[in-house]
């Protein structure tokens, strides 16, 4: 018993020192206790403010038509699926969705995962193993990492958007079974876009499977709004095409697009897919709504970018020109002091922007990451761009007039 007390003992300090450390090194984090959002202001504590940080790009999580169609298939079929999709937990509104998002797609068949995190840990551990190598974009998001680590394969990463190192590393590894290639199309917390071009060049001199994770594509670029792999001339050209429902889309949910033969592969061997219960069908049927209100509603779309290019003129304004490639911002300050103090001011000014920091992007590039929506309005903007004029001395410590922006 002794022992025991004195092990859980050990372990504790253990815990605590390094939440103490995290403490010191200002990346200790805190969940933010949200009462409402209305548009693109929420309230945190009791103060409200301006959301200048969210991935609901369209605003579409809060559209009138999407709503009631959620609220409609809750009552018809519950607020839960009940079990994995293999067991009782599919429907025909998830196959409904399925088909439609290989349609938007351009590729054979699509199937769902609960959310988009499952969906890259589950393609990559599906289709990759210890006799493979995976080759990526340094820049990928965590849930790419760590499929490529679940998969027990090979991971080699190049540079990111460096693709004459990605070659380099290709051409050296022809002694493996299988070659994957990954990439995203728009990086998360850069807001830049691959080259999909030279990267199907690549995939077709060394006989890779293309994977592409175009979360933040979705409702943003190609056509319709419907990803950047969207094109058909680049959809015949990708194995697989990774998305999610939670961003452009306003809703939950992941899933992966290629063909028959990759897609039923995933439903057999992917383990985020057989073991996770799956999506409500109230939450695939809002989804559904979502992609017919995308389809239908240019006007949003073109109000989202206007509201991109306003914030790339505010920047301007600040002597810091932007170049502005999707709905994401990064403001880099380098330093995680600087990134929470910059964004507790912008708090304290009305204006939410979220200092992101280690472990999320490399050391010393900790940003302001400022995302638009089309739920932004005039008056937002003029709160905004007042607020970024009062950082003058964080300015002058960091030197953002150099590298205010990426």
């Amino acid at each position: 018993m002794e022992t025991n007390t004195q092990s859980f003992s050990s372990w504790n300090d253990q815990i605590l020192s390094e939440l103490l450390s995290a403490r010191e090194r200002e990346r200790f984090r805190k969940i933010p206790n949200i009462e409402y959002r209305r548009g693109a202001r929420l309230a945190i504590d009791g103060r409200e403010v301006i959301s200048f940080c969210g991935n609901d790009y369209l605003g579409l999580s809060q559209h009138e038509e999407v709503k009631r169609t959620f609220q409609e298939a809750a009552k018809q079929h519950g607020v839960g699926s009940g079990a994995a999709r293999l067991i009782m937990g599919s429907s025909s509104i998830h196959q409904a969705l399925e088909t439609k998002l290989a349609e938007i797609k351009n590729k054979e068949k699509s199937v769902l995962y609960s959310t988009g995190y499952l969906a890259n840990v589950g393609v990559l551990s599906a289709l990759a193993g210890r006799d493979d190598v995976i080759v990526m974009d340094k820049l990928c998001h965590a849930s790419i990492i760590d499929g490529a680590r679940l998969s027990g394969a090979t991971v080699r990463v190049f540079p990111h958007l460096n693709y004459s190192t990605c070659e380099a590393i290709l051409k050296n590894t022809s002694r493996f079974r299988r070659r994957l290639l990954v990439s995203e199309t728009v990086f998360s917390m850069d807001g830049d876009v691959a080259n999909l071009e030279e990267l199907i060049r690549l995939k077709q001199q060394y006989d890779c499977l293309f994977v592409v994770d175009d979360a933040h594509g979705l409702g943003v670029l190609g056509p319709k709004g419907m990803g950047a792999a969207a094109d058909k001339n680049i959809a015949e050209k990708v194995d697989a095409v990774v998305g999610t429902l939670s961003k452009g889309l306003g809703c939950i949910g992941g899933f992966v697009a290629g063909s028959e033969a990759i897609v039923e592969y995933l439903v057999n061997f992917s383990r985020p897919f057989i073991f996770a219960t799956s999506l409500p069908p109230a939450v695939c049927q809002a989804a559904l709504a979502a992609l017919e209100v995308l389809e239908k509603d240019e006007p949003l779309r073109n109000r989202l970018w206007a509201n991109v290019h306003r914030s790339a003129g505010i920047l301007e304004t600040l002597g810091v020109g932007a170049n502005v490639l999707t709905p994401i911002i990064p403001i880099i300050l380098g330093s995680e002091k600087a990134a929470l103090e910059a964004s507790q001011g912008l708090y304290e000014k009305g204006v939410l922007i979220s200092a992101i920091r280690p472990p999320t992007v490399p050391a010393n590039t900790s940003r302001l990451r400022l995302t638009l929506s089309a739920l932004h309005t005039d008056a937002d903007f003029l709160t905004l761009e007042s607020a970024l004029s009062c950082l003058p001395e964080i300015k002058a410590k960091e030197k953002i007039g150099e590298n205010f922006v990426k």
